[in-house]
């Protein structure tokens, strides 16, 4: 057997031979080795945590607009409350979710555009959650849907998971902020 000095060495699980980390097959008796020196992932984040439900979001109620409202008082609350989304309601139901990606994919530039209803711009059928799903389906589903605002049907009315609720949420749990 070849002397291995400096290198990194794996154990064969079947002979017991030193052989260099990366190699294929223990030089002393041939058995494949590929599985055995695949490094252990250091996971951060434990997924238990992950499982906690969405109730553990600090979570605000956002404006809610008729989608007889004009994108104008849609974009206008959109300003006021910094929230990124406005829900659209009628008669207690979702009807849609009007964000700031929508004033700037579908309204910014057409002419009339903020003195139409917010029913032709908004986001129709929304992706939702329930509060009982865990933090983890709501990341799962922003992050498949490619959404930044997902609306949660509560017993107290709708909320909005956001991306920045997420972030925030992570960032308490696990990120150390030293001075």
């Amino acid at each position: 057997m070849t002397s291995h000095t400096g290198a990194e060495l794996v154990t064969c699980p079947d002979c017991g031979a030193a052989n260099i980390a990366g190699v294929d097959r223990c030089e002393n008796c041939g058995q494949p080795l590929l599985s055995v020196d695949i490094p252990e992932t250091d996971q951060a984040i434990s997924e238990s945590a992950f499982s906690e439900p969405l109730t553990s979001l600090r979570l605000q109620r956002p404006p809610a607009v008729a989608p007889t409202a004009t994108v104008r008082e849609a974009v206008n609350l959109l300003v006021e409350n910094k929230g990124g989304a406005v829900l659209v309601v009628e008669g207690g139901s979702l009807s849609g979710i009007f964000t700031e990606r929508d004033v700037l994919k579908k309204v910014a530039g057409r002419p009339g555009a903020l003195d139409a209803p917010v029913a032709e711009y908004m986001t129709t059928d929304p992706v939702l959650v329930r509060e009982n799903e865990t933090v983890a389906v709501a990341l799962h589903k922003m992050a498949d849907g490619g959404f930044r605002h997902v609306p949660m049907n509560t017993a107290g009315g709708y909320r909005v998971v956001t991306a920045s609720d997420a972030l925030r949420w992570v960032v308490e749990r696990y990120i150390e902020l030293g001075a």
